[in-house]
């Protein structure tokens, strides 16, 4: 009895196991389109033809605001604290990182405060395409036609037509030492 129970259970899951995998990848798909679709509605503006590919986190997202005709990547996070606009027609590459709001490092705090921010909004122009793994901070403006380089960390505006990318790493600035000694020493 046993042998004849362990060939139908082996049989089973030959026949079924292939079938449940394509029904999850299904449900997983459908469960994502339903996200997005709730998620769209949460944005404070979403035009025609946006399309999230896979998983993508946005927070605060009543002070986002989408054109039409957009392409958000995979593992993209949008932090819209201190909002964040993305004009028509702009392609956004895998694990990008878009941040409008920031911690104060000359609070009195170190390394900061966690519960201040500086709210510094983002706005993206028609026609931009930005590369994979790009983290673009708070307070830029990239220009009509602009394309930024994979991997670049944009930091400041990006006029329109301009092909931009970051390396090597540089110093950008420096602390305020004095306010910093301040503080390590209390």
């Amino acid at each position: 009895m046993n042998k004849i129970a362990n060939k139908i259970i082996i049989k089973l899951e030959q026949i079924l196991i292939p079938h449940l995998v394509q029904w999850e990848e299904y449900l997983q798909i459908k469960i994502r389109q339903y996200k997005h679709q709730q998620l769209k509605q949460q944005l404070k503006f979403c035009g025609s033809r946006v399309r999230f590919r896979r998983e993508i986190r946005i927070e605060h997202p009543e002070n986002i605001s989408l054109g039409s005709k957009i392409y958000i990547g995979p593992d993209v996070i949008l932090d819209g604290r201190g909002g964040i606009t993305i004009s028509d027609n702009t392609t956004i590459g895998f694990n990008v990182v878009i941040l409008s709001a920031n911690h104060d490092y000359q609070s009195n705090v170190l390394p900061y405060e966690h519960n201040v921010y500086i709210h510094k909004p983002v706005v993206i122009g028609r026609n931009v395409w930005i590369g994979a793994n790009v983290v673009i901070v708070p307070g830029v403006t990239i220009g009509d036609g602009a394309i930024i380089a994979a991997g670049t960390v944009v930091t400041s505006n990006v006029e329109p037509l301009a092909i931009v990318g970051n390396q090597p790493m540089r110093i950008i600035k420096y602390r305020d030492r004095q306010h910093y000694e301040r503080l390590a020493s209390s």
